[in-house]
Protein backbone atom coordinates (compact mmCIF):
# COMPACT_ATOMS: atom_id res chain seq x y z
CA UNK A 1 0.00 0.00 0.00
CA UNK A 2 1.23 3.49 -0.87
CA UNK A 3 0.13 6.20 1.55
CA UNK A 4 0.34 9.68 0.07
CA UNK A 5 -1.17 11.48 3.04
CA UNK A 6 -2.44 10.46 6.44
CA UNK A 7 -5.73 12.01 7.46
CA UNK A 8 -5.45 15.01 9.68
CA UNK A 9 -7.99 17.67 10.58
CA UNK A 10 -7.41 19.65 7.38
CA UNK A 11 -5.82 16.98 5.16
CA UNK A 12 -7.41 14.01 3.42
CA UNK A 13 -6.18 10.45 3.66
CA UNK A 14 -4.84 9.46 0.24
CA UNK A 15 -3.67 5.94 -0.50
CA UNK A 16 -3.23 3.43 -3.30
CA UNK A 17 -3.68 -0.31 -2.98
CA UNK A 18 -4.68 -3.07 -5.42
CA UNK A 19 -5.59 -0.83 -8.38
CA UNK A 20 -7.56 1.56 -6.17
CA UNK A 21 -6.65 5.15 -5.38
CA UNK A 22 -8.64 6.43 -2.39
CA UNK A 23 -9.06 10.06 -1.38
CA UNK A 24 -11.14 10.50 1.76
CA UNK A 25 -11.81 12.80 4.67
CA UNK A 26 -11.60 16.58 4.61
CA UNK A 27 -9.45 18.85 2.48
CA UNK A 28 -9.13 22.46 3.56
CA UNK A 29 -5.47 23.12 4.17
CA UNK A 30 -3.96 26.58 3.74
CA UNK A 31 -1.70 25.57 0.82
CA UNK A 32 -3.84 23.21 -1.22
CA UNK A 33 -1.87 23.90 -4.39
CA UNK A 34 1.41 22.88 -2.76
CA UNK A 35 -0.12 19.81 -1.15
CA UNK A 36 -1.89 18.56 -4.28
CA UNK A 37 1.06 19.39 -6.57
CA UNK A 38 2.98 16.68 -4.72
CA UNK A 39 0.01 14.29 -4.72
CA UNK A 40 -0.61 14.72 -8.45
CA UNK A 41 3.08 14.21 -9.23
CA UNK A 42 3.06 11.00 -7.22
CA UNK A 43 -0.12 9.79 -8.92
CA UNK A 44 1.46 10.41 -12.32
CA UNK A 45 4.78 8.78 -11.40
CA UNK A 46 3.87 5.96 -9.01
CA UNK A 47 0.42 4.67 -9.92
CA UNK A 48 -0.24 2.48 -12.93
CA UNK A 49 -3.40 3.68 -14.66
CA UNK A 50 -4.00 0.82 -17.08
CA UNK A 51 -6.76 -0.38 -14.74
CA UNK A 52 -7.58 2.03 -11.93
CA UNK A 53 -10.54 2.72 -9.68
CA UNK A 54 -10.47 6.14 -8.03
CA UNK A 55 -12.61 6.45 -4.90
CA UNK A 56 -13.51 9.87 -3.55
CA UNK A 57 -15.15 9.89 -0.14
CA UNK A 58 -14.76 13.48 0.98
CA UNK A 59 -16.76 15.08 3.77
CA UNK A 60 -15.72 18.59 2.84
CA UNK A 61 -13.25 20.50 0.68
CA UNK A 62 -12.57 24.19 0.19
CA UNK A 63 -12.34 26.14 -3.05
CA UNK A 64 -8.56 25.77 -3.32
CA UNK A 65 -8.84 22.00 -2.91
CA UNK A 66 -11.66 21.91 -5.45
CA UNK A 67 -9.43 23.36 -8.14
CA UNK A 68 -6.73 20.82 -7.34
CA UNK A 69 -9.19 17.93 -7.39
CA UNK A 70 -10.22 19.15 -10.83
CA UNK A 71 -6.59 18.76 -11.92
CA UNK A 72 -6.73 15.13 -10.78
CA UNK A 73 -9.85 14.62 -12.89
CA UNK A 74 -8.17 16.20 -15.91
CA UNK A 75 -5.30 13.76 -15.60
CA UNK A 76 -7.67 10.80 -15.15
CA UNK A 77 -9.68 11.82 -18.20
CA UNK A 78 -6.48 12.20 -20.24
CA UNK A 79 -5.37 8.68 -19.27
CA UNK A 80 -8.86 7.30 -19.96
CA UNK A 81 -8.90 8.88 -23.41
CA UNK A 82 -5.48 7.30 -24.03
CA UNK A 83 -7.07 3.89 -23.47
CA UNK A 84 -6.60 3.21 -19.77
CA UNK A 85 -9.50 1.60 -17.90
CA UNK A 86 -10.15 4.26 -15.28
CA UNK A 87 -13.37 4.61 -13.34
CA UNK A 88 -14.49 6.86 -10.50
CA UNK A 89 -16.72 6.27 -7.50
CA UNK A 90 -17.82 9.45 -5.73
CA UNK A 91 -19.31 8.78 -2.30
CA UNK A 92 -21.32 11.33 -0.39
CA UNK A 93 -23.20 11.24 2.89
CA UNK A 94 -26.93 11.78 2.56
CA UNK A 95 -26.65 14.68 5.04
CA UNK A 96 -24.21 16.59 2.83
CA UNK A 97 -26.13 17.36 -0.33
CA UNK A 98 -23.42 19.83 -1.38
CA UNK A 99 -21.03 16.89 -1.79
CA UNK A 100 -23.58 15.21 -4.06
CA UNK A 101 -23.74 18.39 -6.16
CA UNK A 102 -19.93 18.55 -6.28
CA UNK A 103 -19.86 14.98 -7.56
CA UNK A 104 -22.37 15.89 -10.27
CA UNK A 105 -20.23 18.87 -11.28
CA UNK A 106 -17.05 16.78 -11.52
CA UNK A 107 -18.91 14.11 -13.45
CA UNK A 108 -20.01 16.72 -15.99
CA UNK A 109 -16.51 18.18 -16.23
CA UNK A 110 -14.98 14.73 -16.77
CA UNK A 111 -17.53 13.71 -19.38
CA UNK A 112 -16.66 10.33 -20.84
CA UNK A 113 -14.98 9.04 -17.70
CA UNK A 114 -16.97 6.19 -16.09
CA UNK A 115 -18.27 7.92 -12.97
CA UNK A 116 -20.65 6.61 -10.34
CA UNK A 117 -22.15 8.76 -7.58
CA UNK A 118 -23.04 6.71 -4.50
CA UNK A 119 -25.02 7.81 -1.47
CA UNK A 120 -23.97 6.45 1.90
CA UNK A 121 -25.86 6.58 5.17
CA UNK A 122 -24.46 8.60 7.98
Amino acid sequence: MLVFSDAEERYPHISYDENTLTIEGRSFMDDAVGFYRNVIARIKNEIPTEKLLVVFNLEYFNTSSSKCILEIFRYLLERHEAGDAISVEWYYCERFIDMHEAGEDYKDLAEGLPFEIIEIQG
